[in-house]
């Protein structure tokens, strides 16, 4: 929809009647669409009487006009979703999904039930928002069966969310479309209700429950570090969330599966990285052990949602003792053309629900194998270690604009000027930045180490020590102490105020091998600098600078950028994940040592006609 339509909603984004008045409004009157007194959406309707609410109205009318004649159905769920606070988005992960999706994920459901007696089913969506998902599916059904809105409302839909005004919001939408399609009624009955569903008791609130036949929707993507502390509580209900930080999509899963009745499906999108990923484990163990049939469609790197760097995936999961995992990767504009045939077949046997699932056909599966038996895992052969984590780089990290022989001078971000003793600084690098050991010495940053080593262990400097020994940097500490408090939210206790966030990767000595987070391609940079620090990526360490340098031959070749874009997460981009879970198992190749002298003296294009040799894989096929 035009900006313009967003940008006058959103000074109404916290008055959830206003917004409901306001966009009712306007899709009666645009659709000139005749309203009861007593239907349920009359007391939404603006009238002339309401004086500056009217005015208001014929504004966004006028916007609206501008660029459609008419306001649709699918507009309002759009709007609905827009206007959702963006407090609560964060905390409830709600987001718009497109029509195109939901309408493939309910005809898809649709089909699989066939043509049974559709008065007597229940298609239940458990964060069913503003009822978005609800609209594709009465749509299908009416138009196969043609059944009324009235009875779908009344036998057919059940829905449950964690906000009050996404309940009311979708009877709403519910009554604009039976409207719209001349129907109303003065009393629509609802099956909807207002409930966490990590605790909600669908027994408790239906007569004769026995369970869905199919349950649809877009689970709430809400991070681990984001999840309410209500909903955090409740999670170890659910087996699936037992590994890992659960994010907070993983539990619908499993309390969407354990409401299907014995022939049920579940349809959802969803993150797509559960099949990959530490806390995904429970719940890939939970469909291994019950051998549910699971049909995914992955769009890989492609961002469905605006405005949300998510990567997911369309799951449909049928309840089943002897299923298997039938997996694509396509397009999201693609979907429509998917055949039964296209789907790779694997069975839960061949794939690690521990170290996450590979999905690939079985040549590249037969490749990856080879490659993981070959020699020793990277992760036994040699010191995988993540960087350190102030949780306030941009306290820690100085933007140095001067220096003498005893002070780094700083200039921070609210235009303060501070001078910070050399002794209590060092130097630290971001792996996520370099592409080549000729950018390390421009890129080291100056980092505030209050620390000092005693036998070997990173001691915090006691305050007393600070004040005597490094005074500016106590006061520029002081500056911030509300900052450094507020780290965590608030939640963590510090060994000392002024503490990094974290403890890990303070006293890393050693040869390193530097490498970012996710990359296009293998960026793996040597430092000989053993007390060099570093953060936002990671890195192998070793006392062994020659066994660095025959690593990263191995590590820059095609062969292993063909390993982990077969097993790791993609980005956007054409990037993907370095994590240690994705490349811990990249088997190591055993070398002699006139076979590593050889090695380290080819040219790069040399190097993976070699390494193909040793791992015994097919060159073209790996490119």
């Amino acid at each position: 929809m035009n900006q313009n339509i967003f940008s006058f909603l959103k000074k109404y984004t916290d008055n959830i009647l206003s917004i409901n008045r306001l966009v009712i409004s306007a899709f009666v009157s645009m659709n000139k669409l005749p309203v009861s007194d007593w239907s349920y959406i009359a007391q939404y309707v603006i009238n002339e009487s309401d004086n500056e609410e009217y005015d208001s109205l014929q504004k966004f009318i006028s916007i609206l006009g501008k660029s459609t004649k008419k306001i649709t159905i699918e507009n309002i769920i759009e709007l609905f979703e827009f206007v959702i606070s963006p407090a609560d988005k964060i905390v409830n992960g709600a987001v718009y999904t497109p029509q195109n999706i939901r309408k493939y994920i309910v005809d898809e459901v649709v089909r699989n039930i066939g043509k049974q007696n559709w008065t007597n089913l229940k298609v239940a969506d458990i964060s069913c928002g503003c009822g978005g998902f609800f609209i594709t599916f009465i749509d299908a059904i009416r138009n196969l069966y043609g059944f009324s809105c009235y009875d779908l409302y009344k036998n057919t839909i059940y829905g449950v969310d964690i906000q009050e005004y996404s309940i009311e919001r979708c009877k709403i939408l519910l009554v604009l479309y039976a409207l719209a399609n001349g129907e109303d009624h003065k009393n629509f009955k609802f099956n909807l209700y207002k409930g966490n569903s990590l605790e909600f008791n669908w027994r408790e609130n239906i007569e004769y429950y026995d369970g869905f036949d199919a349950i649809i929707g877009n689970p709430p993507y809400v991070s681990s570090s984001k999840i309410s502390d209500e909903s955090k509580s409740l999670l170890d209900r659910w087996s699936v969330s037992k590994t890992g930080k659960s994010d907070l999509y993983i539990p619908f899963f499993q309390i969407a599966l354990e409401n299907l009745k014995d022939d049920g499906i579940l349809g959802y999108i969803t993150v797509n990285n559960f099949y990959r990923s530490l806390n995904g484990r429970a719940f890939r163990q939970y469909l291994s052990e019950r051998l549910y049939d699971l049909k995914l469609i992955d769009f890989a790197s492609e961002q469905i949602f605006k405005n949300r760097s998510t990567y997911t995936c369309l799951c449909f999961i049928t309840i089943s003792n002897n299923g298997h995992i039938h997996y694509i990767q396509r397009k999201s504009s693609e979907i429509h053309l998917i055949r039964d045939i296209d789907y790779i077949d694997i069975d839960y046997d061949n794939v690690s629900d521990s170290d996450g699932w590979i999905l690939k056909n079985n040549n590249i599966m037969s490749i990856i194998s080879r490659i993981e038996k070959i020699g020793t895992p990277l992760g036994k052969l040699i010191n995988i270690r993540n960087g350190f984590a102030t949780l306030k780089n941009e306290i820690f990290i100085l933007n140095v604009i001067a220096e003498d022989d005893s002070f780094y001078y700083t200039k921070t971000k609210d235009k303060n000027e501070f001078k910070i003793e050399k002794s209590i600084c060092k130097d630290a690098i971001k792996p996520n930045v370099l592409k080549s050991e000729e950018q390390i010495a421009r890129k080291i940053e100056k980092l505030i180490f209050p620390y000092h080593f005693t036998e070997g262990n990173a001691i915090i400097i006691d305050e007393k020590e600070l004040t005597l020994k490094y005074p500016c940097t106590y006061q520029y500490f002081l500056h911030f102490k509300n900052d450094l408090a507020n780290r965590d939210k608030g939640k963590r206790t510090y060994e000392k105020w002024y503490a990094f966030g974290r403890s890990q990767a303070i006293n890393i000595k050693g040869y390193k091998l530097l490498f970012p987070y996710i990359a296009d391609k293998p960026y793996f940079v040597l430092t000989e600098q053993k007390d060099l620090l570093f953060y936002n990526g990671y890195a192998l360490v070793s006392d062994s600078i020659r066994d660095l340098k025959v690593i990263r031959k191995i590590l820059k070749s095609e062969l292993f950028w063909f390993y982990v874009r077969h097993v790791s997460k993609p980005y956007g981009g054409n990037y993907f994940a370095l994590a240690k879970n994705y490349v811990k198992n990249f088997g190591v190749v055993d070398l002699t040592e006139d076979q590593k002298d050889f090695l380290l003296e080819l040219d790069d294009n040399m190097v993976d006609s070699y390494l193909t040799n040793l791992y015994d894989v097919d060159l073209d096929v790996i490119k």
